[in-house]
């Protein structure tokens, strides 16, 4: 589980320490990300709920934070059979996170959203074309058969650079989904 934290102090709230205890029993090792700066207090917040803590300098948004916590695992993530890709701009959980975790390991699918985005026509952010159906980037679960893959591989080694959250956005979150899909991969969503 690589679960990125931003807060412009360096504090770490309250629900990011419900959160991560609420994941505490379904993830066999979590990575904290933090975008930014860490002040000694987030640090002692953090480390009970979480396996490893990595601070970055806040660049390319949760997408780059979920590119470098890769490349510090690794090969070590081979030894996983799913990488959750997360962040802090959800509250929960409300419940707790088992039944969907049974519910979505019962499916025959490469990857995972909490939710998506339907089709839109005009794309918002451009006022022309279409903004596709994707899974929405705040909770991208993946299992081996992908992430051990070339194309997964491939996909993170040519991210471009996201200098703004539009970047971001049409560089990444509207298009994982479709790049996956069209490589073969198969795709679900938790709600």
């Amino acid at each position: 589980m690589v679960y990125v934290v931003y807060d412009r102090r360096g504090g770490v709230d309250e629900y990011v320490v419900h959160a991560l205890a609420g994941l505490r029993e379904h993830a066999a090792r979590i990575l904290v990300v933090v975008n930014g700066k860490l002040t000694p207090e987030g640090r002692a917040r953090l480390e009970p709920v979480s396996d490893e803590v990595l601070v970055r300098d806040n660049v390319g948004f949760d997408i780059w934070a979920h590119k470098e916590a890769l490349e510090h695992v690794g090969a070590g993530l081979s030894e996983f059979d799913e990488v959750v890709l997360t962040n802090d701009t959800w509250f929960g959980p409300v419940r707790p996170f088992g039944a969907v975790f049974e519910r979505m390991d019962a499916l025959e699918i490469d990857f995972w959203g909490m939710t998506d985005h339907a089709r839109e026509v005009p794309n918002p952010f451009t006022g022309k074309g279409v903004l596709p159906y994707h899974l929405q980037s705040f909770w991208i679960a993946v299992r081996r058969s992908m992430f051990t893959s070339e194309r997964w591989a491939r996909y993170w080694q040519d991210l471009p650079e996201m200098p703004g959250y539009r970047d971001a956005v049409l560089g990444h979150e509207l298009v994982f989904t479709s790049v996956f899909r069209d490589a073969g991969f198969v795709d679900g969503v938790a709600s």
